[in-house]
């Protein structure tokens, strides 16, 4: 293995232009490099990303392997539940076999049937959204509409009552507040600040008890059948149902949120993919394809070697992370022909936006429905799109997309 060192990635505040610059010019001098002042391995290439991701034996998505349980200095009280640990539990830090087992008892719950179920009401909290701001000269989106629509459409899967989603939203919000301002990860010692320690606690309590209550009481939503569960004798821990309602809401509302975003953008800079998407509304779907490949919500995701390997000719130890950048991986010329031109036409598209293999994201469809219906009606009542300042985007090269997005006059 030679040593060699790369500079660090920009942000995303520029809208990912250098980023994507960087990536392009990484990816020309080797698709896989290792990385020799951080010792991670940093993958550039489609076919070499999709076989890491098709490999879970090799690399790893447990990360509880190699970094230790996170500290906390919040005190729990004893025989009350300790401080959740966000690295078990849930789908995407599992790996086989418990995975498998994990994957079809949550499939039990997110039915494409409980899924469909939903399309109405994505429709009313959608129209409710865009009646509230009508006549407006000016929105600020993100908080008006992109960040709403998701979390609410998540409370109404798992089955909060009215009168509690305003706190669960509040905690959302706070949640994805902590995500996007987490500053690098320290593997020698992880700690959780107070603060979010105690959001856990009180998300963790309440979330529990609502499920003890449905146990009891079952009801035709998510949290329901995620209690109910059952294969091979085997039910959901309550570590698991915790982890997997924290899943729905953390990963569900942050790449919604940022794919509504980056959709407008990607629209308003190229017009004439906005006028054919005007013209025949049939285009929506692909349209929101095509800017999971362009500009995906999540540029990249890691994973842990288990064993001494190679990717692309390249050895890697055993034990080190593994940095895949799925932004670089869609804009691969190998794989994709012209990658830097948005293309609402484009078939296949073959991105890997939502991953790949065993940890393909299983909650796909339901963001796939609440974009296509969110962008359909905004495109159906807003004659004239258009971005009213330049937008003010994440800082971090692990996040793409935007925290402000000001709107003239959206809603007539």
């Amino acid at each position: 293995m030679t040593d060699a060192q790369l500079t660090p990635p920009p942000g995303t505040s520029d809208g990912g232009r250098a980023l994507r610059g960087w990536l392009a010019e990484n990816r020309k001098k080797n698709r896989v490099q290792w990385d020799e002042a951080t010792r991670t391995c940093q993958v550039f290439g489609f076919a070499e990303t999709q076989r890491m991701l098709k490999d879970a034996k090799t690399f790893s998505s447990d990360f509880g392997r190699v970094i230790p349980k996170p500290e906390t200095s919040v005190v729990v009280k004893p025989g009350e539940r300790p401080v959740p640990n966000l690295l078990e539990g849930h789908l995407s830090v599992t790996d086989p076999p418990r995975h498998q087992l994990l994957r079809k008892l949550v499939g039990q719950a997110l039915t494409p049937r409980a899924v469909l179920a939903l399309e109405s009401k994505i429709v009313d909290i959608t129209r409710g959204l865009l009646d509230a701001v009508a006549g407006q000269d000016e929105v600020e989106m993100v908080s008006a509409f992109f960040n709403p629509l998701p979390v609410t459409v998540i409370a109404e899967l798992l089955g909060v009552p009215a009168s509690d989603q305003d706190m669960f939203r509040a905690w959302a919000d706070a949640l994805v507040s902590a995500n996007h301002d987490a500053a690098a990860v320290d593997t020698a010692r992880l700690s959780v600040p107070d603060t979010l320690a105690t959001l856990l606690l009180e998300m963790q309590s309440y979330i529990l008890d609502h499920a003890d209550h449905r146990r009891r009481r079952p009801a035709d939503d998510v949290l329901s059948r995620l209690v109910a569960a059952e294969v091979d004798g085997e039910r959901l821990s309550e570590t698991e149902v915790f982890a997997t309602t924290l899943m729905l809401l953390l990963a569900g509302h942050i790449s919604t949120t940022l794919l509504m975003g980056n959709a407008l953008i990607c629209l308003d800079d190229n017009p004439d993919a906005l006028a054919a998407v005007r013209q025949d509304p049939s285009l929506v779907p692909g349209a929101l394809e095509e800017t999971l490949r362009f500009s995906p919500p999540a540029p990249m995701t890691y994973r842990i070697t288990t064993r001494d390997t190679e990717l692309g000719g390249v050895p890697i130890p055993a034990d080190v992370m593994v940095a895949s950048w799925v932004l670089s991986a869609n804009h691969d010329e190998a794989q994709f022909a012209d990658p830097e031109t948005f293309d609402v036409r484009r078939s296949p598209n073959p991105h890997l936006s939502f991953g790949h293999g065993i940890h393909f994201c299983i909650g796909a469809p339901l963001g796939r429905m609440e974009t296509r219906i969110a962008l359909s009606m905004l495109l159906e009542r807003c004659p004239e799109l258009r971005i009213a300042r330049p937008p003010v985007s994440y800082e971090s090269p692990t996040i793409f997309g935007v925290k402000e997005l000001v709107l003239a006059r959206p809603v007539p």
